[in-house]
């Protein structure tokens, strides 16, 4: 910093470091500059720019994943191709289809990655290895993308932000297979688990297998989204309470009551997918689509892809304090930062409170010396008033004295007068 510059602005702009930005001073417009136009315009850019949302759906096949996606998005993606016999097929099949959703000008690039055959061999010991490695693909294609020369351009999002795990309707407590999948791929993205076919089961047997998966889930530490990521979750508080989500999927749209619904109709009566009565599939598309699809497409960047690429950087022998230069370094100084003024925030609270216990003990022990000065006071004004009866009475005596040897005097006078006139 000159000396110049140095002199001019004493203590006004102190040096804020190397990568720091000096703090700025707040000034006042004489005239209108058009600043309140800036979110307009990032409002109109953003809106031309296409969204990207890639969903997987991973679970047993009959479970009517295809039938749901076609639901959840108010059009026919594809049909479901179920193989005749689902025990024949040899492996787990990664098929990712694209589309384009266009809702009021605003465009949704959205993949559906579908995983047929999971589930449907006898020997399932390997049925999470070709999910995971699509996963890890995916991850890789975006690394090497960062680290191409034209990182700087937009880097095609390949990367499964939500996978939806849908669940067997049996009522009793989640297989093996649920088990080991859960935690394995809660890990590396962020996964909703879902109760497929809920119209085949009663309300009460829906809350019982509700609680008895999520207490399946608490006891092997599964993440589940967006419960485990506690960041910006006011939104999304009263949704939660309907984890697993209970689902119902339907092509077909009947009449309920005189209006046309989609939903299922059978002899008994009719079930409505997007009767929450019936089941939660409203809550799920409320917390997918319109309350949590950006903290979604954030917690894949800032939390798995993070994860994954420290975890490849490390494995290079790349040093932790090469990995602080990430862009989770600073998120981890603003959460530093955030407990250092919450600690502060505590001390201070801490140091009234003794402050104010001392100032109150101090108040007690000046009223209790006040109290001892009063009756002190009382006990001299006292004996000041006894002392001062004594010397009235003393006073008394000796005035009475004093007038009884004046009056005895006068008489013995007067009788010596009156003798010699005689």
């Amino acid at each position: 910093m000159p000396l110049e510059y140095a002199l001019q602005h004493r203590g006004l702009f102190p040096d804020p470091g190397p990568w720091k930005v000096p703090p700025a001073r707040k000034v006042t417009l004489r005239d209108t500059l058009g600043i309140e136009a800036l979110p307009r315009q990032r409002f109109n850019k953003t809106k031309r720019t296409p969204y990207v949302l890639n969903i997987m759906v991973v679970g047993e096949s009959g479970l009517g994943k295809t039938t749901f996606m076609n639901t959840l998005f108010n059009t026919p993606l594809r049909e479901e191709i179920l193989p005749k016999n689902p025990q024949s097929t040899n492996t787990v099949e990664v098929t990712p289809v694209h589309y384009e959703l266009t809702e009021d000008g605003v465009k949704l690039n959205l993949t559906v990655v579908d995983t047929p055959g999971f589930g449907d061999q006898l020997n399932r010991e390997h049925n999470l290895d070709p999910i995971v490695e699509y996963i890890d693909n995916q991850f890789e294609a975006y690394h090497a993308a960062e680290r191409s020369p034209g990182f700087r351009t937009a880097i095609p999002d390949t990367r499964i932000h939500i996978l939806l795990y849908f669940i067997a309707p049996t009522g009793h407590a989640l297989k093996e297979l649920d088990i080991k999948s859960l935690q394995v791929l809660s890990a590396k993205v962020n996964v909703i688990p879902v109760i497929a076919k809920a119209d085949t089961l009663t309300q009460d047997e829906k809350t019982a297998f509700k609680k008895t998966i999520l207490r399946d889930i608490e006891a092997n530490k599964i993440k589940v989204f967006p419960t485990a990521y506690p960041d910006d979750r006011e939104s999304v508080e009263e949704l939660e309470k309907y984890i697993p989500f209970t689902v119902i999927g339907s092509d077909n749209f009947v009449d309920a009551g005189g209006k046309k619904v989609r939903g299922r109709h059978y002899r008994w009566g009719i079930v409505e997918v997007e009767n929450e009565k019936h089941c939660d599939f409203i809550h799920l598309r409320e917390l997918l689509m319109t309350h949590a699809l950006h903290d979604i497409l954030e917690t894949s960047h800032t939390v798995h892809y993070h994860n994954y690429r420290a975890d490849k950087l490390r494995s290079n022998g790349r040093p932790e304090s090469i990995l602080a230069c990430d862009e989770s370094y600073e998120h981890r100084i603003e959460r530093s930062k955030q407990n250092m003024a919450e600690d502060m925030v505590r001390k201070e609270e801490e140091m009234r409170q003794n402050f104010v216990l001392k100032v109150r003990e101090k108040e007690s022990n000046l009223r209790e010396r006040e109290e001892q000065l009063n009756q002190r006071r009382q006990q001299l004004m006292a004996e000041l008033e006894e002392q001062r009866l004594a010397l009235a009475a003393e006073e008394r005596e000796f005035q009475e004295l004093y007038n009884a040897n004046r009056a005895a005097s006068s008489v013995s006078k007067g009788s010596k007068i009156f003798g010699k006139k005689n």
